[in-house]
């Protein structure tokens, strides 16, 4: 399944709602890259296993689900988390790249690239699902990023 799609960060019909520069924004994917734990409800554990310049391998935990990603960054630009595929997981792809059309302008373009199939399997529309609920956590994120702006959690 691959499935794209944009969420709009900065409201210019919205004068009084802080408007995020690309630096902020930046800052909240990578707090969200470096401490995954703060962002996703679900995840019990997060170990850098390996880093260098751009990148860090980590094991993740959910419950007794575990889970080896790779996580990319290219500075002021993107964050790419590859899954490694495992006996009971394909692996996959996500990205979050920042876009912006014009000064101001802030998106971020969420990008999804796993094996499950688009169409329903015993009457089952996984795609479906997956698509909708990766777009809620997408949103979501955003909201987040913008609260922790708000509170001057981010530079």
């Amino acid at each position: 399944m691959y499935f794209e799609h944009l969420v709009a960060v900065n409201d210019p019909n919205n004068p009084m709602a802080l408007q995020l520069s690309r630096d902020t924004l930046w800052q909240g994917l990578l707090r969200r890259a470096e401490a995954p734990l703060t962002f996703v409800e679900s995840m019990d554990e997060d170990v850098v296993l390996e880093s260098g310049a751009g990148y860090s391998e980590r094991a993740w935990a959910y419950g007794q689900y575990r889970v080896q990603v790779r996580v990319e960054i290219a500075v002021l630009d993107s964050v790419v988390y590859r899954t490694h595929p495992l006996a009971d997981n394909a692996g996959g792809t996500m990205s979050m790249r920042i876009e912006e059309p014009v000064p101001g302008d802030l998106f971020v373009r969420f990008v999804y690239d796993t094996p499950v199939p688009d169409e329903p399997v015993d009457g089952v529309d996984v795609a479906s699902y997956l698509r909708s609920a990766y777009q809620q956590t997408d949103l979501d994120l955003v909201r987040q990023i913008r609260k922790m702006a708000e509170t001057g959690e981010l530079a």
